[in-house]
């Protein structure tokens, strides 16, 4: 089985964004994670350091959602996409 490797050297951080039912905007408020509602799911947007990446990712979405956001949350992830940050979450976030 082949390992999915991301590159860190061109940028210091990863968007990941976790797909979430919306049934948990509540909880998703209550943390003050900031989301996007597209449909019945909440698109939860997060980004995460080459450290923090390495030690939270995983190739199923319910640990991955687990192991950065919390187990309730983890229960209605159903998908997760990793992107590199664009040049305006590098304004927005200072990411740097």
């Amino acid at each position: 089985m082949k390992t999915k490797t991301f590159d860190f050297t061109t940028h210091k951080y990863k968007k990941v964004i976790f797909t979430i039912d919306s049934d948990y905007t509540e909880l998703v408020e209550a943390v003050d994670l900031e989301y996007t509602k597209k449909g019945y799911d909440l698109k939860v947007k997060t980004f995460l350091d080459a450290e923090e990446f390495e030690r939270f990712y995983d190739p199923d979405p319910y640990n991955f959602a687990f192991n950065t956001l919390n187990p309730e949350l983890a229960e209605s992830c159903s998908e997760v996409n990793i992107y590199n940050p664009s040049k305006k979450d590098y304004e927005n976030y200072f990411l740097d």
